[in-house]
């Protein structure tokens, strides 16, 4: 995990150590300008041969290299549906001409873990009952603390007439392989190297006014920990922030994230997970507060041993505020 943040840093200051050196010398080129708290946080910066992206979230914060294979630059695309946009992608993605290598850390699920293993008196302050607790409801849903992928496809970036681009903005279509030496259940942290394989569509449109996401994704996970189950696994989600319409519009501001685990051996339906969201824009200061509420249902089968007792209840509620920007 040292490494990994590490390796978060040192990256993030190559990345914006060239526009602080410009600054310092008082050199200004007519097209710079002061760059927002939204454009530090959530970055897209040009190395020439590649694009470095970074995003800090305080469920999962990433940083991204994309690199092209064959040297095409990505293509940009203005005024095409998402139908047209991900129908292109499709065609092409047999034949990949990207690769993204990209490190992940999840904050709050690893504060969940600190705050049971070394506060362990404190924690059980917020228990519920027998079976439940508050913050594991706050860290629900993620089962690797870190986690580094490999991605090979298609990409193409958003850009809308008038507006530069304030962050990735980038569509995503191809295979992805991902890997991690941690699994998390019920905030303990379990010894486990699993692997992941799947295929993956995924998007962000981030303008001035609106911001949408979206990801698809069908894979499988293998994990070498004896008591924990293989699994294949579909996911969908869309995430919608419009600062123009009334915030208490439900389909304009909202999430939804839909998962399901199915056993590789029997083909039991091991893991559900189905969170709603809602996102209140803040316009005068062009943030939003976040707050999602879900539940996620867990099989017993999908643990044996030992680990089968760590978990209090097959069933967590899901509860995430956030902010985003």
């Amino acid at each position: 995990m040292r490494f990994i943040l590490l390796l978060l840093f040192l990256l993030l200051q190559l990345s914006v150590l060239p526009a602080f050196a410009e600054e310092a010398s008082g050199v200004r080129q007519p097209e710079l300008h002061k760059k927002s708290i939204k454009e530090y946080l959530f970055g897209s910066h040009p190395l020439g041969w590649a694009d470095l992206d970074w995003e800090l979230d305080l469920y999962y914060t990433n940083l991204s290299l994309n690199i092209p294979l064959d040297g095409s630059p990505i293509p940009h695309v203005a005024d095409k549906s998402e139908f047209e946009v991900y129908s292109g992608l499709w065609l092409d993605s047999f034949i990949p001409r990207f690769m993204v290598l990209e490190a992940a850390v999840m904050p709050m699920p690893l504060l969940g873990v600190a705050l049971k293993e070394y506060t362990g008196d404190f924690y059980k302050t917020a228990d519920i009952g027998r079976n439940q607790n508050v913050i594991s409801w706050i860290t629900a849903g993620f089962e690797e603390p870190y986690a580094i992928s490999v991605f090979f496809g298609n990409m193409v970036k958003f850009d809308k007439p008038g507006e530069r681009r304030l962050s990735s903005n980038k569509g995503y279509m191809g295979y992805l392989l991902s890997c991690s030496n941690q699994h998390i259940r019920n905030n303990v942290m379990i010894p486990d190297n699993a692997f992941e394989a799947e295929w993956k569509m995924k998007g962000e449109r981030d303008f001035k006014d609106e911001k949408l996401s979206w990801s698809f994704r069908l894979g499988a996970k293998v994990h070498e920990n004896q008591d924990i189950k293989n699994t294949f696994y579909i996911g969908f989600r869309r995430s919608n922030l419009d600062f123009r319409v009334n915030p208490f519009e439900f389909l304009r501001n909202s999430t939804f994230n839909v998962r399901w685990d199915i056993g590789t051996k029997d083909g039991d339906l091991l893991r559900q997970e189905y969170v709603l969201g809602k996102t209140f824009p803040v316009k005068s200061w062009r943030v939003a507060l976040k707050l999602d509420l879900g539940l996620i249902w867990e099989d017993p089968a999908r643990y044996t041993g030992s680990l089968r007792q760590i978990g209090d209840s097959n069933f967590t509620v899901v509860l995430r505020p956030n902010i985003q920007f």
